[in-house]
């Protein structure tokens, strides 16, 4: 009986594992949409997907503004409803997950109606600076079909995958916000893989942007 056996495949050998480290489009697997819901009232989702293996979280895709008004970010979340083939999407489901490294048992609001679902997605890394330190997001910034079909392509039944060869020639811009720029952003990884820190440029303090707690309104 042997102890272990290698994997040849590509997804098993390929340097750097299998993590998602750069702005780019995507082929994952949706395993859980989860509700959250601030102190305003305001909707947005957290979705955690499985890439090659790997899982990944992405936060903080918006619905609701804090006064009320829908967020631009709930066209993404539409058109991801479209290419799920709904129409209506169900009322969350409280599903209890266990979460970070000490996977700690946490209720979620989870939309079922995604569960499983194969897409493939674009993810844009955006870098700014809180209290003096620079704070890294993974922005979703559109979904498409399994086989690259938008949205538009599933309703006016075009050709699928047209417009995502057209997002392929900005899919790996990154965003820099307050001032920071490249350079800044390298020597911060850098420093944060040798284990030091690196002082981001001074910046004038903004409002957290990933506070949230974890209800649905019905």
């Amino acid at each position: 009986m042997a102890f272990f056996v290698a994997k040849k495949d590509q997804s098993s050998i390929q340097d750097g594992g299998n993590y998602i480290n750069k702005s780019g489009i995507y082929p994952v697997t949706i395993k859980t949409v989860a509700v959250v819901v601030n102190d305003k009232g305001a909707r947005s989702l957290n979705f955690n997907v499985d890439h090659n293996g790997s899982s990944e979280v992405f936060y903080g895709l918006k619905l609701d503004n804090n006064d009320g008004s829908e967020n631009f970010e709930a066209k993404i979340f539409n058109k991801l409803v479209v290419i799920a083939g709904l129409d209506t999407v169900s009322d969350p489901e409280v599903q209890e997950h266990l979460l970070g490294k000490d996977k700690t048992p946490t209720d979620l609001a989870v939309l079922t109606d995604f569960t499983d679902l194969p897409v493939q997605v674009r993810i844009q890394f955006e870098y700014s600076k809180y209290n003096g330190e620079i704070k890294e997001r993974r922005l979703i910034k559109a979904f498409y079909r399994e086989d690259g079909a938008s949205a538009a392509e599933i309703i006016n039944e075009t050709q699928p995958g047209v417009q995502l060869e057209k997002d392929r020639a900005y899919a790996e811009n990154v965003t820099y916000r307050d001032g920071l720029t490249a350079e800044d952003v390298a020597a911060w990884k850098a420093a944060k893989k040798s284990g030091g820190s690196a002082p981001a440029p001074k910046a004038t303090p903004a409002a957290n942007p990933f506070a949230a707690s974890a209800s649905f309104p019905a």
